[in-house]
């Protein structure tokens, strides 16, 4: 078989040995399945070109350097990613591979279908199909196809099996390709630990990852190099290391780029701008990422690069054209931009990104109709985007086609009930085209999901007044929201002119437009709490009275204005107040409220009681207020004693700390009759991992810990210890946040122990 594929390739073809393939995992319902396709098919062409496998692949993408950061062009893709023709185009053109394959892997109803997206001189879209419960009899037929494109032979690929050891091996490859690293070195540990025989390739995977976290050689410098980024103790001199002997061991000329960004992220302009020189003399995108960074740090020499990408054309490549829309967007130039973009949908003509970005583009320069253009391919492109949708039922309305407005504002609203801003653009059509009933509802439905009433839904009506002045229910509609606003002599204004203009054909509207125009003239309901102010130490409700200083107190309670429809923003201001009427604290808080809602409860309302506070009972005074002068004061008596206790000051923060192996909080309101515990049970789970700490953390190299080992750091640290951490802790202001215990304290103690 070998000899006929063989001969075949070499008479039919004629193509050269492929010198880099670049393999990325494989999407699919069954992430094992679609990892180990992609493994076993990288693993078939080793020693016939230089591979880079599915462990590798989906972090060697490289960023480009802008302004304020970094932007790494996989994000255009969305939520498909890289399972696509145009993702293994990016792929293949971002890291500067010969190949580039990337795949998606679907269990239908018989069969288990692979799809794969090959990148080379040439773009190919595979097909192939096997039985619902054996998806690695795909691998044969996927392997002989690609190679048949790439003029080699590859070795036989076998069939596997997930329920042994190559189960093993494919979660592990799987966290590596997913960035996470530590968890594959800690499952690799706990292989290890139960005496459970790794595959070769296992132990190969082991034995780079240990040497990389030891910084010495790594036989695979790849692996090295993308590991050393995503590691927990990053290092930029140590990761810039690995990428430099990447570099040299591999002919991809992605190392560069990234050499250039991480000598960036240390303000390291001399190897910066060697690394990208070397970058831009190889390959597209290497030409781009240098601009981008000449760009943003005014270097002279981005002008030409940025003509010499534009020059090249289509043959700049997917990222190449995508890094062009991105410096062009950067530098506020959207001539160039447009062009970028143009030249990208032709290079890409599948990719949804560009017409999506034109379409913006073209509603920023009030071109209703080349937003409109753009848009009917973007929807054919992704037809389940119900923004796509939604922006192109607003373009339809901008050229006056209100029949096609509206048709794609309803398909946007299926496919996202929740689309509240199709739905006010469903609204605005009905309205001007006189069946104000449904824009009515359409208006109602929107508010619903919007938290705050959209304004420039208010501008198009103010807009719609102009362009279609026979339409009298555009007053009221417009009425309408401005009273859910609180703008209420304006919406009394637009009533008024409505009823004005009334022809009796409505009379529920006109009556009920009357009776608004009557609540709406007289004076404004007074804003009220009702129901009294509860009082918990943090925001779960937890009742311990006396309250101690140091905590924070959060309130709760409910206003109302009688009825009539609350403000959308209402003031809260809750002042500590001492028995002789010295104000100690206070704090403000703006609220909004839901649309339309005539009561609501406030529960995010607090105050902090000092460190220094004396025992005593003290005044709450609890103001609420709105516009038109409106307020109303509650003020409730507040018990405080006793001395600070962190305990309690973590749960009035709702920080969270969680055990190491089972996820469980440490700590919760049942533990305050018996604070002590806290420090007692944090100093044990502290022992308990005392052995992954020796094996997972470096020695402390300075402050407090300095020379421990991570086991010894964690042996050695007692309740004062333990207070010292937490004392920091919520000195940062920490507050609403859930995180493992020995994690934090071990980032702390290598921080070098610092006190508050």
């Amino acid at each position: 078989m070998r000899a006929v594929l063989a001969l075949i390739v070499a008479t039919l073809l004629g193509l050269g040995l492929a010198e880099t393939l670049i393999v990325y995992p494989f999407s699919s319902q069954d992430a094992l399945a679609g990892v180990a396709l992609a493994d076993r098919l990288a693993q078939a062409f080793e020693g016939q070109a230089e591979v880079i496998g599915p462990e590798t692949a989906p972090s060697l993408v490289p960023p480009l350097v802008v302004d304020g950061g970094f932007i790494n062009p996989a994000l255009f893709l969305g939520q498909v990613g890289f399972a696509n023709s145009t993702g293994a185009a990016l792929l293949r053109d971002a890291v500067g591979a010969d190949w580039a394959v990337t795949g998606e892997l679907v269990f239908e109803d018989e069969a288990v279908v692979l799809t794969l997206y090959v990148k080379g001189d040439s773009s190919a879209t595979l097909t192939f199909a096997a039985p619902l419960d054996d998806p690695s009899r795909l691998l044969r037929p996927a392997t002989f196809a690609l190679a048949a494109r790439l003029g080699v032979v590859p070795e036989p690929a076998s069939e596997f099996d997930l329920a042994g050891p190559f189960g093993d091996h494919v979660r592990i490859v799987g966290l590596i390709g997913a960035g996470l690293v530590d968890e594959a070195l800690a499952q690799l540990e706990g292989l290890k630990n139960q005496g459970t025989e790794l595959l070769p390739e296992t132990a190969a995977l082991y034995q780079n990852l240990t040497a990389m976290l030891a910084g010495e050689a790594v036989a695979d410098a790849a692996l090295a190099a993308v590991a050393s980024i995503t590691i927990e103790q990053f290092d930029e001199a140590q990761a810039i290391g690995y990428f430099e002997a990447f570099r040299e061991a591999s002919a991809l000329p992605v190392a560069d780029v990234w050499i250039g960004a991480l000598a960036a992220s240390v303000n390291d302009k001399a190897r910066a701008v060697e690394a990208l020189d070397s970058a831009s003399a190889a390959y597209s995108y290497g030409r781009i990422a240098r601009a981008s960074y000449r760009q943003t740090n005014g270097l002279e020499g981005s002008s030409e690069d940025i003509a010499a990408v534009v020059a090249g054309g289509l043959d700049s490549g997917v990222a190449g054209l995508l890094g062009l829309a991105v410096v062009a967007d950067q530098g506020n130039d959207r001539a160039l931009e447009k062009q970028a973009l143009q030249l990208l949908a032709r290079a890409a003509p599948f990719f949804p990104y560009p017409f999506e970005r034109l379409s913006f583009i073209a509603f920023d320069e009030d071109d209703g109709a080349a937003a409109a253009e753009v848009l009917v391919v973007a929807v054919e492109l992704d037809p389940a985007s119900d923004l796509y949708w939604t922006n192109l039922g607003w373009a339809y309305y901008l050229v006056g086609l209100l029949p096609e407005s509206e048709d794609a504002s309803i398909r946007a609203t299926e496919l996202d009930p929740n689309q509240f801003i199709a739905r006010y653009n469903l609204g605005l059509v009905r309205v001007v085209t006189g069946r104000l009933e449904l824009a009515l509802d359409d208006y109602a439905i929107a508010m619903r999901f919007d938290r705050e009433v959209d304004d420039e839904a208010i501008v198009d009506l103010e807009n719609a007044l102009d362009l279609y002045p026979d339409e009298s229910g555009i007053h009221f509609a417009l009425a309408n929201l401005y009273q859910a606003e609180g703008r209420r002599a304006e919406a009394a204004d637009q009533y008024e002119r409505y009823l004005e203009r009334d022809d009796g054909e409505r009379p529920a509207l006109a009556a009920t437009a009357a009776s608004r125009v009557e609540a709406l003239r007289a004076p404004p309901p007074p804003i009220e709490i009702i129901g009294g102010v509860d009082v918990s130490l943090g925001f779960e409700g937890v009742e311990a009275s006396p309250y101690h200083p140091g905590e924070d107190v959060f309130l709760n309670f409910e206003v109302t204005t009688l009825g009539d429809i609350l403000p959308q923003r209402i003031q809260v201001t809750v002042a500590l107040v001492e028995a002789d009427g010295t104000v100690v604290d206070t704090s403000e808080a703006d609220i909004e409220v839901p649309t339309g809602a005539i009561g609501f409860v406030i529960d995010d309302a607090s105050v902090a009681l000092p460190e220094g506070l004396s025992p005593g009972t003290y005044r709450l005074d609890v103001t609420v207020a709105a516009d038109a002068g409106r307020a109303s004061t509650e003020t409730i008596l507040l018990a405080v004693d006793g001395r600070p206790e962190l305990l309690r000051q973590l749960l009035g923060r709702n920080i969270v700390m969680q055990a190491l192996d089972a996820g469980r909080s440490l700590y919760d309101e049942r533990d305050l009759s018996r604070p002590g515990v806290l420090a007692d049970r944090l100093v044990g789970e502290l022992q308990g991992a005392a052995n992954a700490a020796e094996e997972a953390l470096p020695v402390v190299e300075g402050g407090r810990f300095e020379g421990l080992s991570g086991g010894e750091l964690f042996l050695q640290s007692g309740v004062g210890e333990i207070e010292d951490f937490l004392h920091f802790l919520l000195a940062q202001g920490t507050s609403d946040i859930t995180f493992t215990f020995v994690d934090a304290y071990a980032q702390w103690a290598l921080d070098g122990g610092p006190q508050e």
